[in-house]
């Protein structure tokens, strides 16, 4: 019998089980946004804890989306043409790329933006239909999955949404379901983003238990990072509710409230590593 790498195992196969699920949760959170945005009067409201306004976010949610739809698109057509990719660490490239947004989609205002952001989303679901298990080379320099390209573009609608709601004083709900579809995502990737001052000489591992859906196991080594499914023994374990995990890992929310609040739970030999998890990773 076929042995799976570890490194192939655990939330990316998760993502790939979830993909149809997915692609709905996200055409029915592109509705939500646009009914938002087209709802709010002035697009300049600065967002919290950001430096974009609504309109420059909504800017961003729409350049991200026609560029994970622009990278599908070369693939199914065979167009293996060289990228302008930045140079840096991860975290730095999408940095940057988040910047260049803000230029290439130059509308501000909310109900265009609104317009453009379902016209992409319906190319987007198109392709990503019509392709499965391809890897595909985007404008951050990261090689993905259209099933992983999902999940994350869901994950922008879900806590963009959030910052846009924040500017305009809007409700704005993260459901659970959708929380547990965005988290393995985020996880298959997180290696990537591990920061080397903190764990170039760290040999520690976490387990993972999201409540309502799976368990991983993140093992880190000198500065490299491998997520699988649980089961070895970890130094501690992370206990959480999905849409608090979701928040705290893209800065939305602080950890000490969902703490006390009984959103999440350290355990394991060492818990008090919870504390320091966070700080592990540069929020892509």
């Amino acid at each position: 019998m076929k042995t799976v790498p570890a490194a192939s195992a655990g939330p990316i196969d998760d993502v790939r089980r979830a993909d149809p699920h997915a692609r709905a949760a996200l055409a029915t959170a592109v509705a939500r946004s646009a009914q938002l945005w087209r709802s709010i009067p002035d697009p300049a409201a600065p967002v919290p804890g950001l430096s974009w306004t609504a309109a420059q976010t909504a800017a961003h949610v729409v350049a991200d989306m026609r560029e994970y739809t622009d990278a599908l698109t070369r693939q199914v057509n065979g167009d293996h043409a060289a990228m302008n990719i930045p140079d840096g660490s991860p975290a730095r490239v999408r940095t940057a790329v988040n910047d260049r947004h803000l230029t290439d989609v130059s509308e501000r205002d909310m109900r265009r933006l609104a317009d453009m952001l379902e016209e992409t989303a319906a190319r987007y679901l198109a392709v990503a239909t019509d392709i499965e298990g391809a890897e595909v080379l985007t404008a951050d320099g990261l090689v993905l999955e259209p099933a992983v390209m999902t999940c994350l573009l869901l994950g922008e609608q879900l806590v963009h949404g959030l910052d846009i709601a924040r500017a305009a004083h809007r409700p704005w709900s993260v459901g659970r379901d959708e929380a547990l579809l965005v988290v393995p995502a985020v996880l298959a990737l997180a290696p990537k983003y591990l920061r080397p001052s903190r764990t170039k000489r760290a040999n520690i591992s976490f387990e993972l238990r999201m409540r309502g859906g799976c368990r991983y196991r993140m093992a880190i080594a000198n500065g490299t990072g491998v997520v699988t499914v649980a089961g070895e023994k970890a130094d501690c374990v992370i206990t959480a509710d999905p849409v608090a995990f979701l928040l705290i890992g893209f800065g939305r929310v602080p950890q000490l409230p969902q703490l006390l609040r009984g959103r999440l739970r350290a355990g394991g030999r060492k818990p008090w590593l919870a504390a320091t998890f966070g700080s592990l990773l540069a929020s892509p």
